[in-house]
């Protein structure tokens, strides 16, 4: 019978410590700590984990249990190789949307344009760079856009939209529309900060 992942968060353990990592859809996984391009897939009872520079992992359900996973690096004889992973929780639905999303952004006075919302945390603008990052909590999405100012948004999964505007000026409007999913790992917007 073939082992099924349940997408969400999960804490990874090894003998080195524990972290945060993410099975995500489509067989991406993720983890804001150590970002690479990574993907997971299920061939049977096993889940074959390969992180890029980090390694390549296979894990089994600990005693039928598909939240418990448990396995080493894979290929690896050695005790000390050992993994574990398991289910902390599902995604919410405004994880689900914004984490790894780009959206139009429309302004009074304005053509709207393209931003970018990415796994790790950082916020891109491409036709407005800047050093910037958001935080999701609930419904709330705040952005920090360097020198473009701080905004506030709340997010509405249903309609795919967000609508907000410059912090302390609700006057001076933002309205953003989903555009597309985006990959979790972005190669040239990884900073080394933790926002």
């Amino acid at each position: 019978m073939a082992l099924t992942v349940e997408t969400g968060c999960y804490s990874f353990e090894w003998k080195g410590g524990t972290f945060d990592v993410e099975f995500r859809p489509d067989g991406v996984f993720w983890c804001k700590k150590f970002p690479a391009e990574a993907s997971y897939a299920v061939e049977g009872d096993v889940v074959k984990v390969d992180w890029g520079k980090f390694g390549k992992y296979e894990l089994r359900a600990d005693g039928g249990n598909p939240k418990s996973l448990v396995g080493a690096v894979a290929g690896s004889s050695n005790p000390d190789d050992w993994r574990k992973a398991n289910f902390v929780r599902a995604f919410t639905p405004q994880e689900a949307l914004l984490s790894g999303s780009a959206w139009q952004l429309h302004f009074e006075g304005g053509s709207p344009f393209r931003v970018e919302f990415h796994a790790d945390g950082h916020f891109n603008a491409p036709a407005y760079p800047a050093h910037s990052w958001y935080k999701l909590d609930g419904n709330a999405v705040f952005v920090e856009w360097g020198k473009y100012g701080q905004y506030e948004f709340v997010l509405d999964v249903a309609k795919r939209e967000m609508n907000g505007h410059l912090r302390g000026n609700e006057k001076s409007w933002r309205r953003l529309e989903y555009t597309e999913p985006m990959a979790a790992y972005q190669k040239k917007h990884h900073c080394g900060h933790d926002h």
